[in-house]
């Protein structure tokens, strides 16, 4: 929930992952990474939320996102894993995702918190099926894998 001056009640819903609702940038991501324009991205898009709390409880009191056009930067042909928590923020409800230029793995899925201790030794490494959209449950968590040999910008 942001703040908006203009809107009636002065606050919106914005979407965010990690706390960072992206900015649309008036040049486009490739354009200004080959092109090397300067203050359209930074480099700084956190790898893990900065303030984690119960996602499936009760919401925290600031539910501020931060704004900006960030990006993480992946080696060529280097193994991602991304863990999508769904929270009981709003309207709790399963949500797709689908990855755009890339097929990816579901290896895990599960009720509740993501717990890194308890929930990794039930991912699936044998035969995990292949996806390009899947939907994170609704107060529960999806964990994929890829391989990121699609070069270019994603947000």
């Amino acid at each position: 929930i942001n703040p908006c001056p203009t809107c009636v009640n002065g606050t919106k819903t914005v979407a965010d992952i990690n706390n960072v609702s992206f900015v649309l940038p008036t040049v486009a991501l490739l354009q200004a990474h080959y092109f090397k324009l300067q203050g359209i991205f930074t480099d700084d898009f956190p790898a893990n939320p900065p303030s984690p709390y119960n996602y499936t409880g009760n919401p925290p009191a600031n539910l501020q996102t931060t704004n900006g056009t960030k990006v993480y930067r992946l080696r060529f042909n280097e193994t991602v894993e991304v863990v999508l928590q769904g929270t009981s923020l709003i309207a709790p409800e399963s949500h797709p995702i689908h990855l755009h230029g890339f097929n990816f793995f579901v290896v895990g899925k599960g009720l509740g918190n993501f717990d890194k201790g308890k929930d990794l030794s039930s991912f699936n490494l044998v035969d995990p099926v292949e996806r390009n959209t899947m939907s994170v449950p609704t107060a529960g968590w999806t964990a994929i894998r890829f391989r990121a040999d699609n070069p270019g910008k994603t947000m």
